[in-house]
């Protein structure tokens, strides 16, 4: 009698080999599944996403107006050729940071896009020099946007109590530095000949003040409030709940 050489496969039943490549093969779709989820994280959701980009594109655009054709609106005399490349580069750094691989934080790139938008937007319609108290009241809106997103990018998701006290120290004394360092820079722009800015003394130290106090309140907002919910650390602890 002629005995086969492989047995085990003339009794295998039909199909188990299948059966083996699904095994085989389940660690490779869990790991893809995954993969896709976390690709997903790396941006907003469509509405902010857009939002921002929009927000970016306006800026530039602007700013781009006011360089060439300074006589538009209230662009005259504000420096705009200067502060071009101060106001693009910031919006640009989370897109760079999401191209790099890294995940885009909503709340940073809010931070580092809608204070020099605002800002932009007030010179165009030349609010600066219709309304006394602008200057003081965007500056406290502006840093606490920009320390709010800064903020949220150092707190990540909800943290210890401790911590989080930790990070709105840091946050606030980011933007109390943002504050001077923006100071020194108007400062430098009138110095090389921009005369419609309108900086003294009192102009100066009331910048200073209303910029410390808005970074504080929005650091402040970012620690105990927004970090909790809105941070890709955080967004990413909930997808993993929800698997």
């Amino acid at each position: 009698m002629e005995v086969s050489e492989c047995p085990a496969l003339d009794h295998e039943p039909d199909g188990s080999w299948l059966n083996l490549l699904r095994m085989e093969l389940s660690p490779i779709r869990a790991l893809s599944h995954t993969t896709v989820r976390v690709m997903r994280q790396r941006l907003p959701d469509r509405r902010t996403l857009w939002l921002l980009i929009g927000a970016k594109v306006l800026l530039v655009g602007l700013m781009v107006i006011g360089a060439l054709f300074p006589e538009v609106g209230g662009f005259a005399g504000k420096g705009m050729g200067y502060r071009l490349p101060v106001y693009v580069i910031p919006a640009l750094v989370v897109p760079i940071l999401w191209w790099r691989g890294r995940a885009w934080n909503p709340g940073l790139d809010i931070g580092l896009t809608v204070p020099f938008l605002l800002d932009t937007l007030g010179n165009a319609f030349g609010w600066f020099d219709s309304w006394n108290s602008f200057d003081n009241v965007l500056h406290f809106v502006n840093w606490f946007v920009l320390v709010w997103g800064i903020t949220m990018a150092l707190a990540g998701g909800g943290r210890h109590r401790d911590v989080r006290a930790l990070v709105w120290i840091a946050g606030t004394g980011i933007g109390g530095l943002a504050a001077i360092v923006w100071e020194i820079a108007e400062y430098n722009i009138m110095q090389a000949g921009v005369g419609n800015l309108h900086l003294t003394y009192a102009d100066t130290l009331g910048d200073l003040a209303a910029g410390s106090v808005g970074g504080a309140a929005g650091a402040w907002v970012a620690v105990t409030l927004t970090a909790r919910w809105w941070s890709p650390s955080a967004r990413s602890q909930r997808e993993l709940q929800d698997c």
